[in-house]
């Protein structure tokens, strides 16, 4: 479950990166296929990488973009992997799927910025309220914004909405007790670098917030940049591609975290469960 990170603002005063910090791994799936590796089915992808202790959410991309509105998948996912798995895909505050989903057994639910933003416009007034929908930390409230303006349906739509606006009014919200994911929508698809300039002066304006960055992230350095300014990091396609894993300063790849000690020798790796049939 998300933590509340340290202020943004002071290195000095960010807990130290490493293995217990802050991340996650977005699966995303399209049509009943992972995106980024689509030779693997889904549940198998989702087992190993839980298996190797994976903070993981899976994404429906179908739900998305608005081709479905079915929440099977994500609801046969979460309960196969019950208080483990994040799920996500076009959720909306007063979707009676983020209940059921949590009820299901999903670790915390994702809610978009479609589903926060209908019609692209910013009303909180018909927002519900975030304290009695879900525990502390159990929803994740997704800001997807390029050029500082919020797109939604699947990064296919610009709105008006400023993303500081947006932020501002989910923090207000929410009093601090969801964590909120901002993905540059253009870093995330072009796989150009995290905007970090405009992440610091996100922070600078939200000192103690629960944030998150999504976009552009391609190796564990990105992460830990990220983790001791406070963030918490998402990461998918660069992680999933295969062979699994980001690239430390030294180009070898990892499966989690790295250790501070770079000459500490790899764990031997640990048995697997069965893979579900």
């Amino acid at each position: 479950m998300p933590t509340t990170p340290a202020p943004a603002t002071s290195t000095a005063m960010a807990d130290p990166a490493g293995p217990s910090s802050p991340w996650r791994v977005n699966v995303d799936v399209r049509h009943g296929t992972v995106t980024s590796l689509p030779v693997l089915p889904p549940g198998r992808l989702l087992a190993d990488l839980l298996a190797d202790n994976v903070p993981t959410a899976v994404i429906d991309l179908d739900r998305s973009t608005g081709t479905s509105t079915s929440t099977a998948l994500l609801e046969t996912a979460v309960r196969h992997h019950p208080g483990r798995l994040w799920a996500g895909g076009r959720l909306a505050p007063r979707d009676p799927a983020v209940r059921r989903l949590l009820d299901a057994g999903a670790a915390g639910v994702l809610l978009g910025s479609t589903g926060l933003l209908p019609d692209g416009l910013l009303d909180p007034h018909a927002w519900p309220d975030f304290t009695t929908l879900a525990n502390a930390g159990q929803l994740m409230l997704s800001l997807d914004a390029v050029d500082g303006r919020i797109v939604t349906d699947g990064f296919t739509r610009t709105t008006n909405v400023a993303l500081t606006d947006a932020l501002d009014a989910l923090l207000d919200a929410t009093g601090g007790t969801q964590p909120i994911l901002i993905t540059d929508a253009r870093a995330a698809t072009h796989r150009t670098p995290p905007p970090w300039q405009v992440l610091d002066r996100l922070a600078g304006r939200h000192p103690r917030a629960p944030l998150w960055y999504a976009g552009g992230l391609s190796e564990w350095a990105d992460l830990t940049h990220l983790w001791h300014a406070g963030w918490g990091a998402v990461v998918g396609r660069a992680y999933l591609t295969a062979p699994r894993g980001l690239p430390d300063a030294h180009r070898r790849l990892h499966r989690t975290p790295p250790t501070e000690n770079p000459t500490c020798p790899s764990p031997p790796p640990r048995p697997r469960p069965p893979r579900p049939r």
